[in-house]
């Protein structure tokens, strides 16, 4: 049976032990997370399109890591499949000279049929019925992605956002949809179309980007600063001899034999 300053000691350990346990739990399920929302990309940076509402009016703003823009482009057959390629081998390592020249990119962001494609798979609607779509690609969409703007008949509180890009290229596709509220959706293959309460992007404005992701952060470094303050709080100098009224551990009648 343990001694009592035994017991004592083993109890900070426990404690230590669960927090390191909560602290791996959430990381995990962050990971977790992330690993399944990168899935199918080479970058492992996940597209991310970033909506906002005006009346009637709502901004998709659509980015994404070089390798899936320029499969963008390829899907609108503005590019070859061999371009997809090679920015596909320049995230990996591979040269960069390999790619498009600037004159290049700039002409193919201004191409109508990648103005097409990104109308066709990035749509708004209320009511059960689109919102007319523009879109505006950056001048260099490769880097800096698209704008797609909405009108809709009357002002927005609550639509349905359906964005497909790129999922008759792989199905692993996916963009991550957020607008600086506690709201997130995932696009995926499967369910390209989820419900969006713009009423709540207006009432809580502007954030961090990717909500829950940061919120998950945040635990994992507040739980991570607990641990530490325990592992490495100095343990209090412990007298062992007379003159503190209590006995030595040598003298201790509980002491082991």
């Amino acid at each position: 049976m343990p001694t009592t300053d035994t017991a004592r000691s083993t109890r900070p350990r426990r404690r230590i032990a669960a927090a390191v346990g909560t602290v791996a739990g959430v990381a995990v399920a962050l990971l977790a997370l992330t690993a399944a929302a990168a899935w199918g990309h080479a970058s492992g940076e996940v597209p991310q399109a970033r909506l906002s509402a005006d009346g009637p009016r709502i901004t998709v703003v659509w980015t994404a890591a070089a390798d899936d823009t320029a499969d963008v482009v390829v899907a609108a057959g503005v590019w070859p499949e061999q371009v997809a390629m090679d920015y596909l081998d320049v995230a990996f390592g591979a040269d960069i000279d390999v790619l498009p020249s600037a004159e290049e990119v700039a002409a193919a962001s201004a191409h109508p049929a990648l103005r097409r494609y990104l109308e066709e798979r990035v749509r708004i609607l209320q009511g059960g019925e689109p919102c007319t779509g523009t879109a505006r690609p950056a001048a260099d969409f490769v880097t800096d992605g698209a704008t797609i703007e909405f009108a809709c008949p009357e002002p927005v509180a609550e639509a349905v956002v359906e964005i497909s890009l790129l999922h008759d290229r792989d199905p692993a596709y996916r963009t991550f949809s957020v607008d600086g509220t506690q709201q997130y959706a995932v696009h995926t293959a499967r369910q390209p179309a989820h419900p969006w309460d713009f009423a709540l992007t207006r009432q809580q404005g502007g954030g961090a980007p990717t909500f829950a992701l940061l919120l998950g952060a945040g635990v994992v470094a507040l739980l991570g600063g607990v641990v530490l303050r325990r592992v490495w709080r100095p343990a209090p100098a412990r007298r062992t001899g007379a003159g503190d009224g209590r006995p030595s551990r040598a003298g201790s009648s509980r002491a082991r034999t």
